[in-house]
């Protein structure tokens, strides 16, 4: 079967039943999978962080590696957010974020500041991820919606709400 693109999954190490689950799926798709394991959340996948910049790398490598390719990256949370990030920063064809950590303070600043065009980009929230204490956090329906926003102008963009929350149907075992 010839490949339309390659999508790149940021997972956290450990999920190794779902990303099985993925593998096998996209071996029947028009898409190659490539998963990187993220081992520790918050260095890896910081802008700033030298394992960030290292996380850059890799993504750049794999996308080299595959040039006839549309290449995507994908992830969950803090991974989700960082898709974003990357899709910008090394011109990624698209990206999807779901329950992206787009509550980060300087987020839509950013966004703001570094117009893309032409991309594909999904997003997704549960119904319940702004309903929370945390004060920073409270702010992701809205930032989700406004990045949502600016997205839609210059680029083909799909939000969707979904059932739930952040840690819902987590597997707590």
């Amino acid at each position: 079967m010839n490949k339309k693109g390659i999508i790149i999954y940021l997972v956290m190490k450990g999920q190794d039943e779902f990303v099985e689950k993925a593998k096998t799926y996209f071996q029947k798709s028009s898409y190659l999978l490539e998963v990187i394991e993220i081992n520790d959340w918050q260095d890896e996948l910081s802008f700033e962080s030298k394992t960030g910049k290292a996380l850059f790398h890799t993504i750049e490598t794999i996308k080299q590696k595959n040039l006839s390719l549309k290449c995507y990256i994908s992830g969950y949370s803090l991974a989700g957010l960082f898709s974003l990030y990357a899709m910008h920063e090394l011109d990624l064809d698209g990206a999807i974020s779901v329950s992206g950590s787009l509550w980060k303070e300087g987020w839509l600043d950013y966004l703001k500041e570094h117009p893309i065009y032409h991309k594909k980009i999904y997003l997704s929230l549960g119904s319940k991820e702004h309903k929370t204490r945390n004060v920073l956090m409270k702010n992701v329906l809205k930032n989700t919606l406004e990045t949502y926003e600016i997205y839609q102008k210059e680029n083909q963009c799909f939000f969707e709400k979904n059932v739930g929350n952040h840690f819902f149907k987590v597997n707590k075992g």
